[in-house]
This record gives C-alpha cells, sequence and structure tokens, in this order.
C-alpha cells in the first residue's frame, strides 16, 4: 500500500479551509447571538390599551373570600392610554408615567410598584425565570405609560394598562404564555383586567373572570363627562347593598338590543347596581347626570365605580351635537374588531435610539 506526502501547498489548503470554517461559525455564533438577544434590547414595542363602559353592572351576593359575584356587560371604546416597552439585560424595572393629554398627570397615579403595569411586568418576570430558570440571564425593561384615560373614573384605565403591560412583556422577553394561563395572571391582578383580554363587548361573571365574549354589534357613540372629584372603587363596593330576595337584574333584554343595533332599546336597558352607593358617597351624582340628561342624550349611566357619566346617542352626528352643547371633550365610539382573542393588541415594533 503506497501512502503520498501532501506537498507544502497542499497543507497550506487545508489549513485555509480548517480558519474558514470556524470563521463561518464564529459568524453564525455572532448573528445569533445579535438576532436572539441584542434585538430585544434595541426593539422598543409600543400597544394601545382602551377604555370600557359598562353598559350593564349587577352587584350579587358577597362571597366567602370578600370579593363580590357581579354580572356585567362591558364593551371596549376609542379611548387609549399607550405603553412603550424596551427589553434590558438589567434586571431592574424602570416605570415612567406622564400625561398624555392637555390636564397634567393626576397625582394619585403610583409611580412604584403598586402601579399595576409594573406589578404585571413583574409576574411576567417571575415566570421568565421559572422558565429558563435562576441561573439564565435576567430580563429587564424600561416602561413608558403614557396617560389619556382618566383615574378614578370607571373607565378601566389601570385594569386595561396592566394587561397591555402582560402582553408586551411577554413580546419583549420572547415568552410564550398560553391564553388560558394569560387570563389567570390577569384575574391575580384585577377583578377587572380580564375583559381587557378581548377587542369585543363581553358578558362577565364570577367576580369579573368568567368571560364570554358577545356577538359583533354596530359602533355605538358616547359622550363622556368626567368630573374633578374621583370615587375609589373599594369606598363604593362597601357601600353596596345588593338586594336579598333574588329578585337581580339581568341583561338578557339588553343583549339582545345590542345584537339589534337599536341606541333607543339599549339605552332603555342600561343598568348600573353601583349607582345607588354612588350617589350616597357623592352629593354631586344627580347634578352632572342631569348635564348629560338635558344636553339631549338617550340615556345616561355612571361608568362602573364612577365619577365619570356616560351619555348614550343616535350616532355620530348626535354625539357631535351633544358635545358641543355641553361644551365638553369630543365624542368617543365604541368598537368591535370581532371575536378574535387578543385582537386589539397590536403591538408595534420600532427599533429604539441608542
Amino acid at each position: 500500500m503506497e501512502f503520498s506526502v501532501p506537498t507544502g501547498i497542499e497543507c497550506l489548503a487545508g489549513k485555509l479551509v480548517v480558519i474558514g470554517i470556524l470563521l463561518a461559525c464564529c459568524l453564525f455564533a455572532f448573528v445569533h447571538y445579535f438576532e436572539n438577544d441584542q434585538v430585544l434590547t434595541m426593539t422598543l414595542l409600543a400597544i394601545e390599551a382602551p377604555a370600557k363602559i359598562n353598559l350593564f353592572f349587577e352587584v350579587l351576593d358577597k362571597r366567602s373570600d370578600n370579593f363580590h359575584e357581579i354580572v356585567s356587560v362591558a364593551v371596549p371604546i376609542r379611548l387609549f392610554d399607550t405603553l412603550t416597552f424596551e427589553a434590558t439585560d438589567d434586571p431592574s424595572i424602570q416605570f415612567e408615567c406622564k400625561s398624555g393629554g392637555l390636564m397634567p398627570l393626576d397625582k394619585n397615579i403610583p409611580h412604584d410598584d403598586t402601579n399595576l403595569v409594573v406589578r404585571a411586568v413583574k409576574l411576567i418576570q417571575a415566570k421568565l425565570v421559572q422558565e429558563r430558570g435562576a441561573y439564565a440571564p435576567q430580563r429587564g425593561a424600561k416602561i413608558t405609560l403614557t396617560k389619556r384615560i382618566p383615574c378614578q373614573a370607571g373607565l378601566g384605565g389601570g385594569s386595561s394598562d396592566a394587561v397591555a403591560a402582560l402582553r408586551l412583556a411577554c413580546r419583549g422577553w420572547d415568552l410564550n404564555v398560553s391564553d388560558a394561563e394569560l387570563l389567570r395572571i390577569a384575574a391575580e391582578i384585577g377583578s377587572d383586567c380580564p375583559i381587557f383580554l378581548y377587542d369585543v363587548p363581553t358578558l362577565s361573571t364570577g367576580r369579573g373572570e368568567r368571560i364570554q365574549p358577545l356577538p359583533p354589534i354596530p359602533s355605538l357613540w358616547f359622550v363622556l363627562l368626567k368630573p374633578p372629584e374621583g370615587l375609589s372603587t373599594a369606598s363604593v363596593y362597601a357601600e353596596c347593598m345588593p338586594l336579598h330576595d333574588g329578585q337581580f337584574r339581568q341583561p338578557d333584554d339588553l343583549i339582545v338590543a345590542l345584537a339589534d343595533g337599536n341606541a333607543r332599546a339599549i339605552g332603555q336597558h342600561l343598568f348600573n347596581r353601583l349607582e345607588v352607593p354612588a350617589r350616597k358617597l357623592w352629593h354631586r351624582f344627580d347634578e352632572i347626570r342631569e348635564q348629560l340628561l338635558s344636553a339631549g342624550c338617550l340615556a345616561v349611566q355612571m361608568c362602573g365605580s364612577g365619577t365619570t357619566f356616560f351619555g348614550l346617542c343616535e350616532d355620530e352626528a348626535h354625539a357631535k351635537e351633544v358635545s358641543l352643547r355641553t361644551g365638553i371633550s369630543e365624542p368617543v365610539q365604541s368598537y368591535d374588531c370581532g371575536s378574535d382573542f387578543r385582537c386589539r393588541n397590536t403591538i408595534r415594533a420600532n427599533r429604539a435610539s441608542s
């Protein structure tokens, strides 16, 4: 058997091939690291968080866990806060809140861990550690909340912001969380939160965690009136005395009217049990209600636990007339993007400035 001895040129060629392979491996590792790690720290994600209006709200008996059983029909409206999220290698959560409207930022908004946005993100952060291990590189975030939805208004702004934060954290940290798990986390944050996982009118039962999306409805038009003073949800519930004779109201007629898109019929079936305690706690209740009624609204009702009132209007033209008569903000419209779960939450991604 004969063996050939490689020439100097052949040895050099072999070395070049090896070097080329090593360079290719290094390049692949660099690109993989850049795509899967650096983009997270250089991409600014943004999402809009909508307000809601409760067209129907009944309070049933108090539960053993001190929550109340409720029945609620809510619709999302085109009034939004905006959240931005930038993932970082620093595990801390940096949170900033600023005003997005003409009014100064509400002094009651917490800027620490008690803010629902921070709480929501930290719950996802804990899940990230659980999934990837305590010794994996930890992720943090820079979060900015731009507020347009007023506080202590009954419009669900804080709850909506929290759900938007859940989505941003999952996307920003590339964490796959099932719809069922996201619903569980949202309910842990607050009873109002689960409805904001849907972009459609919803029927809520239990303490608010059992959600049934309702069929699509035509757009509804409202005028909102938010006085300077607010009411805390806890105070309103503490004063709430539900019926004890079993004669609770049901939303069946309202749901039929919503399906028909008949604004006048919808107005006849609006109901909010929380108006009773709110009237006891707040001396201007009737004054604010009458202001919208006298402006020509089809029906007027307090939003959630207050203090915002909404006036239901016939259509856009009617809503603009009412808005001009009262001299208050532009009318708002309900919206309905179909029955798809999470269809509102379109997250916009932009390269963050360095």
